[in-house]
């Protein structure tokens, strides 16, 4: 029975003509007084319907412009709660737990419902997000049978539309949990309507269940037709606003997980190139953090919002992609003579060679002076000097191993060592045929020479590798690095990013380019560099000076790495404003703290720094 008066249609008797009108007025019960009754209810009607229209049309403008997903259930119940005054309600969405098969990796393992949003006016609740997510789910199989007897269960299992006049008559449920429910907080649940939401497959993605349809002096009645209608019409935009949401994030997901399964991928080559992409992502994320929270000094009206933090994050993940084919043995190349492996070991066995010379020709002398009958001081002069060679190469040979590890500059003397034993020779008995073939030396054939012939104890590369001044890196393995900067920004380039990350492969590809335009590998002037590109340039920089996990350097000293940036602000390199922003908000040590060996971490006077290398940068395009 409807809790409302019925009275006579008023459109219906204004469509009558004017004569029937008045007589309607004339010789209806009451007269006047009926027709005042009729035109107010008819305003109340019409202000209802408006009401209701108002509340679907801004629900619809949510869905459409909305994209936190709590923010879109707590819509949909709210409007549904209010186009059919209830008291209360709760969404639930379908949650499906894929089980780890290789073999059948869409074998769903568990599904349930998860509490989503739940309100009620008379008990004051208002639950959303994080505040639900402590609420058991609701189990859809139980024993591995669909669970039909909770009533979300079973219009998630089945589809069908549920409508009780009185949850405490209802058969076939089990409405205990309510009942307990009731009895502890002193409310009573009485009527429910339970709709399913189903995505544009058809297929049940969540289900809404609204309770205690209110009338006149908050006396409580089933829901009818009309209310399943205005809910329907609710809940079709919402599934539909709720499917989009999701099959973005799957889509953003997805993505996100090839980001990082391809810097993975990289790791499984170089660990330490993994780690330094996560680092400088990390920390990337953090300096915009700070830049957008500085509310004073040339940045104090950037703001990045939720989607340029997210473009940051991804650009950090993706900014050494090119490194994929860089080869390993220049990435983590530990000593100047590794090209593939550590060439050290041949030259080692040259110096044997040597020394076997040494003493070769030791005892042709001694033998030659025996035969001239010279006495046993010659003999021992002969051996003497060979001794002596010994050493000598020895000594020489223990610089050389010192000059195959990299450093900030090569000394003099290790200088001379090394084009000093360059000019030395080591007897070759057998000859070998060295031919480049794709990029490589293979050994094209063999021969035995009639008499041994001198070869070089070092070669012309191995020579110009041990004279590498600065690191490991020769010019020509340093160009290799430097094309992963090319090779990002290409590939980055070429990929169909969305509207809102189209600059992202600027972002990214941008890191080794400098503000003062020589940087590479676009030499991009300074007022082009976005601040994303200067940020992550930054991060990357500290990251690799003050790595403790690279097998080519030893840790550097906190106070070492900040020093050297400052010189890279100071000849115009890097923002001095992002850096100066990330050591007064203590980005940088919040950092150290997490990632640096406990003996890296030094002092270091900020505002000595500041007024030391402080430039301020190339000014941002408008």
């Amino acid at each position: 029975m409807s809790d409302e008066h019925t009275h006579p249609n008023l459109s219906a008797i204004l469509s009558t003509d004017l004569r029937t009108f008045v007589d309607e007025i004339i010789h209806s019960d009451g007269g006047i007084e009926h027709f005042r009754e009729l035109l107010s209810h008819e305003q109340l009607s019409t202000l209802e319907n408006q009401r209701k229209l108002d509340l679907v049309f801004r629900a619809g403008v949510t869905f459409t412009r909305e994209r936190d997903i709590n923010n879109i259930l707590n819509t949909t119940l709210n409007t549904a709660r209010k186009l059919t005054n209830s008291d209360g309600g709760t969404i639930y969405i379908v949650n499906e737990v894929y089980a780890d098969n290789p073999i059948d990796p869409g074998e769903i393992e568990d599904r349930h419902l998860l509490f989503k949003s739940m309100q009620n006016e008379t008990m004051g609740t208002n639950l959303s997000g994080e505040d639900v997510m402590s609420m058991p789910p609701v189990p859809l199989d139980i024993d591995n049978q669909p669970n039909l007897n909770n009533v979300s269960a079973y219009c998630a299992n089945t589809g069908k539309l549920l409508n009780f006049e009185d949850v405490y008559d209802a058969e076939g449920f089990d409405f205990s949990g309510t009942r307990e429910y009731d009895k502890n907080s002193g409310y009573r649940s009485k009527s429910m309507l339970v709709i399913p939401l189903e995505d544009h497959e058809n297929r049940i993605i969540g289900v809404l269940q609204l309770i205690n349809r209110r009338g006149k002096d908050n006396q409580v009645f089933q829901f009818t037709k009309e209310d399943i209608e205005l809910v329907q019409g609710v809940s079709f935009p919402a599934s539909a606003a709720i499917t989009t949401h999701r099959l973005i994030q799957e889509q953003q997901d997805l993505f996100n997980a090839f980001v990082t399964v391809l810097a993975q991928g990289l790791g499984e080559k170089s660990p330490h190139t993994f780690n330094h992409i996560r680092r400088v992502a990390a920390l990337s994320e953090a300096l915009s953090q700070s830049v957008s929270e500085c509310g004073n000094g040339l940045y104090s009206n950037i703001e990045f919002n939720e989607d340029d933090m997210e473009e940051i994050r991804l650009a950090g993940w993706m900014h050494d992609i090119g490194k994929i084919t860089t080869p390993e043995h220049i990435v983590g190349k530990q000593v100047k003579l590794q090209v593939v492996m550590d060439r050290f070991e041949l030259i080692a066995e040259r110096f044997n060679s040597k020394i076997k010379d040494y003493r070769i020709a030791m005892l042709e002398q001694q033998l030659a002076a025996y035969q001239r009958g010279e006495g046993e001081q010659v003999i021992k002069d002969f051996q003497d000097q060979c001794q002596l060679q010994t050493e000598t190469l020895f000594k020489q040979f223990e610089e050389l191993y010192q000059a195959n590890t990299g450093g900030e500059f090569m000394a003099g003397e290790k200088v001379d060592n090394v084009k000093l034993l360059s000019e030395l020779t080591v007897k070759q008995y057998v000859n070998i045929n060295l031919v480049e073939d794709h990029g490589y030396n293979i050994v094209k054939g063999i021969s035995l020479n009639r008499q041994p012939i001198p070869d070089q104890l070092l070669n012309e590369e191995e020579r110009d590798l041990f004279l590498i001044q600065r690191g490991t890196l020769s010019d020509a393995e340093r160009k290799i690095i430097n094309d992963h900067a090319d090779n990002s920004w290409r590939w980055l380039m070429a990929l169909p990013f969305p509207r809102k990350q189209k600059r992202l492969p600027l972002y990214a590809g941008a890191h080794h380019e400098h503000l003062n335009g020589k940087g590479y590998p676009n030499q991009i002037p300074g007022e082009q560099m976005p601040i994303q590109a200067r940020i992550i340039a930054i991060a990357d920089v500290y990251e690799a000076l003050l790595a403790n996990d690279r097998p080519y350097k030893k840790p550097m000293k906190l106070s070492l790495a900040l020093s050297i940036l400052g010189d890279m602000v100071k000849n115009g390199a890097l923002d001095g404003e992002v850096m100066k922003i990330f050591l007064q908000s203590g980005g940088y040590m919040r950092y150290a703290e997490e990632y640096l060996d406990s003996d890296q971490i030094d002092d270091v006077d900020i505002n000595a720094w500041i007024a030391d290398y402080y430039v301020e940068p190339t000014p941002l395009r408008k």
